[in-house]
């Protein structure tokens, strides 16, 4: 999409030395990265785009995403473009703050921006489209490979106690016909069970604890974990929002049947870990299996540089996977789980040029810099970053030419593809609806209000939590859907 906006630029700094303005005109990025990345962003893609078209770019940091509308309000006029988070690209979009690129770009040129970039049309509204992706983020399963060897080789020896704890929770005990794969890409909810309860029992490293755990601190990745499951297990937009249906009762009582019965660490809740906290559980041994970015699997991994050493203490013995698949906790007549999918939220950010940008131009060949083909290799390489082109993403070799990273990269792709179009509820009221999620989890699952008596989650008392005290709430805080 260059050659049109190469043009624009020149006109622009030809009138501005006319006028006697300075020849180069000044744009604004508002950006928000990691320490290192940033300073990469500011001492080597800066400078190479400034070489290449005359300008010059001022980098400003923000640090909460809270504060981006505020920022852009505050600065008016100044800012050519900014990064957004998916969860608040969409109301921002509504609230006419972005520019739509079709406003700088020739049909033609929109077209080959279109076919370039994937999920283009996620940052798109009413017929136009306003967001260029910069990075795509997913889940993926996160495990060590010799602990699921080990799980595949003892399964059966650990069968019946298995059938008898499960019997608690469903009334049967594993599916009839069920197997533990020695492929983790082919495991659902149950296995996740099976391969928890063997860790959580086996005596390693001088402790038999739990093994499985994932974000518990009271932040978004925890809410987007329970609201994955929901996705997974038939949910939609409609009934996160509203927090109606059995997906979102079985999505919580999965929670608690893990917490319960000892799959889960209850360190994560009790400490409420974040992301870096359970990279540190991997490398104590303590956790063999986790839910996670691609990004966490650079940390965890390490590369060598950038900062990133690894927390696997073998680094070849760790091991990536789509997510499992989602199956109810009750059986049907013939011991078989309804069956759910992969598909869980695709997030990451986006890059906009807002509505009174300066120099709108500059801030597309900006965006077009950042996101071209060299560009992008270069950063995911170094930061651990999902590609946004169609063609890295249809040769990984471009990048890395095999290995561990290829592997994370072409599990985590694979996982978008699973995704689709799923994403995060675009409602402005989101934020409200998030913390709500968090009370419920806390309430349920952190604190075990799960059943009207005894020890074991009971379905239909958690629907009762749901429905008698967090649906009204939820309806107060009147979310709306894009």
């Amino acid at each position: 999409m260059e050659p049109r906006v190469v043009h624009i630029i020149s006109a622009l700094v030809s009138g501005a030395a006319f006028v006697g303005c300075t020849p180069r005109p000044q744009i604004r990025a508002l950006i928000s990265m990691m320490a290192d990345q940033e300073v990469y962003f500011k001492n080597e893609v800066v400078p190479a785009f400034e070489n290449k078209y005359p300008s010059v770019v001022e980098v400003i940091h923000y640090g909460s995403t809270d504060s981006i509308e505020e920022i852009m309000r505050r600065r008016a006029g100044t800012i050519s473009l900014v990064k957004v988070p998916f969860d608040k690209a969409g109301p921002l979009m509504r609230k006419g703050l972005f520019a739509p690129l079709n406003s700088v770009l020739t049909g033609d040129e929109l077209k080959r921006f279109t076919d370039a970039y994937l999920l283009t049309s996620l940052g798109a509204m009413n017929g136009k489209q306003y967001l260029v992706p910069r990075k795509f983020e997913t889940r993926i399963m996160v495990y060590c490979k010799s602990k699921v060897a080990d799980a595949v080789a003892s399964w059966r020896t650990w069968k019946d106690s298995i059938d008898a704890v499960l019997k608690h929770y469903n009334g049967y005990g594993l599916p009839s016909t069920y197997l533990l794969e020695d492929d983790p890409e082919r495991w659902d909810y149950y296995d996740i069970f099976v391969v928890g309860w063997i860790w959580g029992h086996t005596l390693y490293n001088g402790k038999v604890q739990p093994r499985i755990g994932h974000r518990g601190k009271r932040y978004s990745g925890t809410t987007q974990r329970v609201i994955d499951r929901i996705f997974q297990l038939g949910g939609d937009s409609g009934a996160v929002l509203s927090m109606r249906g059995d997906a979102v009762v079985d999505a919580i009582c999965w929670e608690a049947v893990y917490t319960s019965a000892g799959i889960y660490s209850e360190k994560m809740w009790s400490e409420r870990w974040g992301g870096s906290d359970i990279w540190q559980q991997f490398n104590s041994g303590d956790v063999f299996l986790a839910f996670m970015t691609q990004l966490d699997c650079f940390f965890l991994h390490g590369t060598g540089s950038d900062n990133l050493e690894g927390y696997f203490r073998r680094p070849e013995d760790m091991g990536v996977a789509t997510m499992p698949r989602a199956c109810s906790i009750p059986l049907d007549a013939a011991g078989i789980p309804r069956l759910g999918s992969k598909a869980v939220t695709t997030g990451g950010w986006w890059w906009a040029i807002p509505a009174d940008a300066p120099y709108p131009a500059l801030g597309v060949a900006l965006t077009s810099f950042i996101t071209g083909t060299t560009a992008q290799i270069q950063e995911c390489t170094r930061f651990g970053m999902i590609p946004v082109r169609k063609d890295i993403l249809s040769d990984m070799s471009m990048m890395f030419g095999g290995g561990w990273i290829s592997n994370v990269y072409e599990v985590s792709f694979k996982q978008l593809v699973e995704n689709g179009y799923t994403v995060l509820p675009g409602s402005s009221n989101f934020d409200e609806v998030g913390r709500l999620y968090l009370d419920l989890i806390d309430e349920v699952v952190v604190n075990r209000h799960w059943a009207a008596e005894g020890v074991y989650p009971q379905h239909d008392y958690i629907r009762g939590v749901i429905t008698d005290v967090y649906q009204p709430k939820i309806a107060q805080t009147r979310p709306t859907l894009p």
